[in-house]
């Protein structure tokens, strides 16, 4: 048996565990993904100056509805299996299944893009264009946070020297998101940086701004980071005074602000955790070819920015 959706969408809690997706969900993004496929692969090769046959003709794909090719390339980020197995459950070889996802990936990520799912760059921002999309942030302030995924140990020794965490103890990429605090939407990421590369460091070469006296919750990773007039809050710290000497003990409004930060910083942590639902931001990186660990990244974000947008319970 090959997978369809015209079989899937029948059982509407095999597509949510192959997917990650309601029937609702997929349905929202069917319509603007058709759009894309036909405007970045069907029209270029229509325009094609060697092209010989008319408009239809030739061998019959595999994925003959626009719908078999979202839950293809859906499939492939979800679980993110192996290509002669995503092969198998689409009924052709794994070369084929390779050239498929390369041409998917960036259909489903212009897609969410279309339908303003898919995080915008931090780089260069201002946090008022953010704060102008979602006014109560005024009040509420955001959350910034760094995620790691692994990668394959690079066999160039610079590489694995600059992708090596000393925090997860392998080697990783990252990327720096900053979040909503209520709904858990992802409303900017930095570029992706190699693991070694320090939270604060990232933000920095993101150069935001910010006139306003904007709330932004960080954890301590994030210490001396300034972003125009935007408050930064991270936790107390304990010090000592000299080398040697104990550190001193926080005081009870220094722990109790630590405990207030921790419960407001858990959204992220959860922010964090819904796009990782994609095995293919958790899974060690199989993919070579050049900027396909960011495209699945910002895809999974995507995808978890539609959930939240679409779904009651994140919007308590």
């Amino acid at each position: 048996m090959h997978l369809s959706y015209t079989q899937v969408v029948k059982r509407p809690a095999l597509l949510h565990r192959l997917t990650g997706l309601t029937v609702k969900e997929f349905e929202v993004l069917q319509e603007s993904f058709s759009a894309q496929y036909d405007q970045q692969v069907i029209q270029p090769r229509l325009r094609a100056p060697s092209r010989q046959r008319a408009a239809g003709g030739g061998q019959k794909g595999a994925l003959k509805d626009p719908a078999d090719k979202l839950l293809f390339i859906l499939v492939y980020t979800r679980i993110y299996p192996l290509l002669i197995i995503q092969g198998m459950f689409f009924g052709m070889a794994e070369s084929k299944a390779c050239k498929w996802v390369g041409l998917l990936l960036p259909v489903l990520d212009a897609t969410l893009g279309e339908i303003h799912m898919r995080p915008k760059r931090a780089k260069g921002r201002s946090l008022e264009e953010i704060i102008e999309e979602f006014p109560e942030l005024k009040e509420l302030g955001v959350l910034t946070d760094g995620t790691e995924r692994p990668i394959r140990r690079p066999k160039d020794e610079t590489e694995q020297k600059e992708h090596y965490s000393g925090k997860k103890k392998r080697h990783t990429s990252k990327h720096v998101t900053i979040t909503h605090p209520k709904t858990q939407r992802i409303l900017a990421v930095s570029e992706e940086a190699p693991g070694t590369m320090h939270d604060k460091k990232i933000m920095d070469e993101a150069q935001l701004s910010c006139t306003t006296n904007l709330a932004v919750r960080a954890d301590s990773g994030f210490q001396g980071l300034s972003i125009g007039n935007a408050e930064i809050i991270i936790p107390f710290k304990r010090k000592r005074k000299k080398k040697g000497e104990p550190k001193d003990e926080l005081t009870e409004q220094q722990k109790e602000a630590n405990t207030l930060l921790s419960k407001a910083r858990i959204s992220i942590e959860h922010s964090n955790a819904g796009f990782k639902r994609n095995r293919s931001v958790t899974d060690i990186l199989r993919n070579t070819r050049q900027g396909m660990s960011d495209s699945l990244a910002m895809v999974a974000m995507g995808l978890h920015n539609l959930r939240v947008s679409m779904r009651a319970s994140y919007q308590c």
